[in-house]
């Protein structure tokens, strides 16, 4: 396996995420809203914006170094996280979206990856970027992560969270009692 079949074999599981959320979209369909969210766009529109520093890595490589099976790992990592992410979008069914609103025939998720973090999809993004950074030796992708995705997921997960309880009440409170937002540990 060389360096370009690598960079491939990332872009290929980003393209897990992307399909997925474009599936989810066509299945949803068309649905009343709930609950709309006041969250500024950015937060709102978080998908897609937390790749544009993958996109911009992938593109405008500058590379470290890296042992080729820390990079092998890194791949792994990658490909991992990418289905963590889509089976927690899949997980969601027609409750998915972009957006943080809730509409009609809305649920609560407890289920699947769902009990293992209350943000899978937020987890898999993420550590997908880790594992994108040693798979590419990508020296850009690792400051974007750190400075940009993780902050960026975390701004999301508090205004979700806030979404989440204002829809659900007193059954996402429990939830969120019960179950870590983004990194598995028990409890």
């Amino acid at each position: 396996m060389d360096d370009r079949a690598i960079r491939i074999a990332v872009l290929l599981a980003a393209h897990v995420v992307f399909l997925s959320a474009g599936a989810l979209r066509i299945i949803r369909g068309s649905r009343g809203h709930l609950l709309r969210s006041d969250a500024p766009w950015f937060l709102q529109y978080y998908p897609p914006l937390v790749w544009v520093p993958f996109v911009l890595a992938y593109f405008v490589p500058v590379q470290i170094p890296i042992a080729f099976e820390l990079r092998l790992v890194g791949l792994a990592i990658a490909i991992a996280s990418a289905l963590f992410a889509a089976w927690a979008m899949w997980s969601l069914g027609k409750s998915y979206g972009i957006r943080m609103d809730l509409f009609e025939g809305h649920r609560l998720i407890t289920t699947g990856p769902y009990r293992f973090v209350r943000h899978p999809m937020y987890l898999g993004i993420a550590t997908f970027h880790v594992g994108a950074t040693l798979a590419m030796e990508s020296l850009v992708l690792l400051g974007v992560t750190v400075l940009y995705v993780v902050p960026f997921t975390l701004a999301r997960i508090a205004e979700e969270d806030r979404v989440l309880a204002q829809g659900f009440g007193d059954d996402y409170r429990a939830f969120e009692r019960r179950v870590p937002a983004l990194i598995p540990t028990p409890r």
